[in-house]
């Protein structure tokens, strides 16, 4: 069972990297700008927001492995769609359902991972988020390969069979589990907080998610014009930045025995800007892979720790802090396409790294000082 839904996490990584690394070529065909490029990631980050807050109710309604196999199926056939798209009207209008898709199958399969982690009575979270990691290394280069072929369709039918797969084995290992019937998902808290600690870490998680999805889908965008000649491994990037931020993840617990999830989150956000500041030098094809593979390195760590800090602010309430920060996140990140999109569409896609190197670099500050003011109140009390 563990197994099963270790498989949805790796495939729904290799699904995202997939088109991560064939993004730059896809988007290239459909003679989509990169302004025209941001306003429809806004779009889908907005739908993804929208499916991740419907999932529980979806999952109460017909059971979370009902849901679970059938937005695999859905969400590889999606993105079958979207790599085979070649006008900006289907790329647009298949992103943003590929983003509805995504984002229930997101909150589903981390529901049912932690369900399974709950039962095990051991962490595995952040093992299963270091399998999507590491699938997005695999997709972002077979991405990159793949459209440049003389059979750029494979990447759909991988990316479509592969989650098919992986939901259908899921499904019939968790037949029959009473557990699985109808349950409520962690993600509709009962109510919010709007303490400045989790404004805070929500924007902390919203920075972070923002440099991830930059890393993710503009890397091909910039590799592919500092090196046309290496347009087929564009990918390279993306999968850098994967495979570095699937290392971490796969050792994120013996690294939080060490040391607290406040120091970890500021040494992760200087490492993230300083992989960001190497990308906007633009010191060439090699210097930016190098780049992208510290920007993996940096935020690794920083969403399951931030949401780990958020859990505790309200006491026996975890879920409060959970949802408010999920909240909060999303609110911060949500514009940042948008923003990336229309620097690089007026100055350069350097500019827009540059940006968020300045961005993460504050975000680092900000830690800083929640981490003293926090240490302060629990020396009063």
């Amino acid at each position: 069972m563990h197994a099963t839904v270790a498989g949805v996490f790796f495939a729904f990584g290799v699904g995202i990297g997939l088109w991560g690394g064939a993004a730059g070529a896809i988007l290239a065909r459909a003679h989509i700008d990169s302004a025209a490029f941001g306003v429809i990631l806004t779009a889908y980050t907005a739908a993804y927001l929208v499916a991740m807050s419907a999932g529980g109710a979806l999952a109460h309604a017909f059971g979370v492995r009902k849901v679970l196999v059938v937005g695999a199926i859905a969400f590889g056939a999606a993105l079958c769609a979207l790599l085979n798209a070649r006008t900006a009207a289907t790329v647009g209008g298949i992103l943003i359902g590929s983003g509805l898709l995504g984002g229930v199958v997101d909150v589903t399969m981390n529901a049912e991972g932690a369900r399974i982690e709950r039962r095990l009575g051991r962490p595995i979270l952040a093992r299963l988020h270091g399998a999507a990691s590491a699938g997005m290394t695999i997709g972002a280069i077979l991405g990159s390969l793949i459209v440049a072929s003389a059979a750029p369709w494979a990447a759909g039918l991988t990316a479509a069979l592969g989650l098919g797969a992986a939901g259908l084995a899921y499904g019939r290992a968790a037949m029959g589990e009473a557990e699985l019937a109808k349950v409520a998902l962690p993600s509709a808290a009962r109510g919010l907080s709007f303490a400045p600690a989790l404004i805070g870490l929500g924007i902390v998680i919203g920075v972070s998610i923002a440099a991830e999805t930059a890393a993710a889908l503009w890397s091909t965008i910039l590799l592919r014009a500092e090196a046309p000649a290496l347009a087929a491994i564009a990918g390279l990037g993306a999968a850098f930045f994967s495979a570095c931020q699937a290392t971490l993840r796969f050792n994120a617990d013996v690294i939080r025995l060490r040391f607290s999830d406040r120091r970890i989150i500021f040494g992760s956000f200087a490492v993230a800007a300083a992989g960001f500041a190497v990308v906007a030098a633009e010191g060439g094809f090699a210097q930016s892979v190098a780049g992208f593979a510290l920007i993996g390195i940096g935020t690794g760590a920083i969403v399951p720790c931030g949401f780990a800090l958020a859990a505790r602010q309200t006491g026996t309430q975890p879920a409060i802090g959970l949802s408010s920060a999920s909240l909060f996140g999303a609110l911060t990140r949500l514009p940042a396409p948008l923003a990336t999109g229309a620097i690089a569409q007026s100055f350069s896609l350097p500019l827009a790294f540059a940006a968020f190197a300045v961005a993460l670099a504050a975000a680092a500050a900000g830690m800083a000082v929640f981490a003293r003011r926090n240490a302060s109140v629990t020396r009063t009390v």
